[in-house]
């Protein structure tokens, strides 16, 4: 009995040894993968480097690589709602009148003004300061955008109980305050997305309720392009007639098989100008453009583009997979991570870009903008 016992133990613990290193032993390596589960861009390899942001990223990479990562997300997802109609925590949290918004806590109190950092928004304004006198200095147009959180455009929406600090300054009028204070030029929507809503749907009800929809993305990114339109009139600003419009029924959520009984309309805008441009590559086999934090340069090329310009766009998850919208009205576009912000005088230097996009989500306040240490430090000397 004893040695049934000792041998079960035994297999056991191979089992329960196995269960926590298997997954870790099979991490996703390769080195571009997108995830259809939350719609972006997996962690790409952040390079062998010790300091406090490498670290951060690290530990994105591990969570985003480790391998039956989807199929774990989904049975928990699953279960939490099958059995107690719930979504899981930190993944969702359903709002009022059938609205779903993300439920980290980060997000919850940004929406709440309660973790509004101001050293943390004072760091980003050097920076940026520092980004528009060089690329002004270089003949070249600096636009940063913040891309707003859901809460942001359809507070009214929030759960009950979730207060809002109302003598605290939020975090986009924070931004923008500062931004009109050092004169860069910038597009920070959420007055403008709150006067939309009333037409249109920006942003998901329930489906991929971290981001804007196509609509929202297709107003945000026009007034990017009215202010650079100023700069640039031979830069023709998005028209909805350069998009064929359509609306998708989507069945459940991004994370959730089984809650079929949940659906929502999602528009959906694919760019039918000619956009005859090269195959995607890596920016280095055309030019000596460092890569940091493992995340490539995508860069194209449009002999018939409807201007002569090139663009650089260092990005987050609200402009993944937008590279058409680009592509038909620039010469050259080069789309890149904002990961790789400490490059950038590299960038202008190397790429000589006409226009040099910046954008941000506002939910990246809460989130990993803070590991970006050389910020207030980075010089264009």
């Amino acid at each position: 009995m004893n040695r049934k016992k000792k041998t079960a133990d035994i297999l056991f613990g191979i089992c329960f040894v196995a269960m926590i290193f298997i997954p870790f032993l099979m991490l996703d390596i390769r080195e571009h993968v997108d995830s259809s589960l939350e719609n972006r861009a997996l962690t790409e390899w952040p390079g062998l480097k010790f300091d406090k942001m490498h670290t951060e990223w690290y530990g994105h990479y591990v969570e985003d690589r480790v391998a039956f990562r989807d199929a774990a997300i989904r049975l928990n997802a699953d279960i939490s709602y099958c059995l107690f109609g719930e979504f899981s925590e930190k993944l969702h949290m359903p709002g009022k009148e059938g609205y779903i918004f993300p439920a980290d806590e980060g997000y919850v109190q940004n929406y709440q003004r309660l973790n509004v950092d101001e050293q943390l928004m004072d760091d980003l304004m050097t920076y940026l300061s520092r980004s528009n006198a060089y690329i002004k200095e270089k003949g070249g147009l600096f636009v940063f955008m913040i891309a707003p959180n859901k809460s942001s455009v359809y507070g009214e929406y929030m759960p009950e109980g979730i207060y809002v600090d109302e003598t605290r300054e939020s975090t986009l009028d924070m931004a923008e305050r500062k931004l009109e204070a050092l004169l860069i030029p910038h597009v920070v929507p959420h007055e403008e997305f709150r006067e939309i809503k009333e037409k249109e749907q920006i942003y998901n009800q329930k489906y991929d309720c971290a981001h804007w929809n196509d609509l929202g993305a297709f107003y945000g990114l026009s007034m990017v392009d009215e202010v650079i339109h100023e700069a640039y009139p031979d830069i023709p600003v998005m028209e909805r007639g350069d998009f064929e419009e359509s609306l998708e029924t989507v069945q459940g959520l991004e994370f959730f098989a089984a809650s079929r009984e949940i659906t929502d309309n999602v528009p959906r805008l694919s760019c039918i100008l000619p956009s005859s441009y090269g195959v995607e590559t890596d920016s280095r086999d055309r030019a000596d453009v460092p890569v940091m934090v493992g995340n490539n340069m995508a860069y194209f090329y449009n002999e018939n583009a409807l201007s002569d310009k090139c663009v650089l766009i260092l990005h987050d998850s609200f402009l993944d997979n937008r590279e058409t919208w680009y592509t038909y009205r620039y010469k050259e576009v080069y789309f890149t991570s904002r990961v790789n912000y400490t490059y950038m005088k590299d960038y202008i230097d190397l790429i000589g870009p006409d226009v040099v996009i910046f954008e941000l989500a506002e939910r990246s306040f809460a989130d990993d903008l803070a590991a970006y240490t050389e910020l207030s430090t980075l010089t264009f000397e």
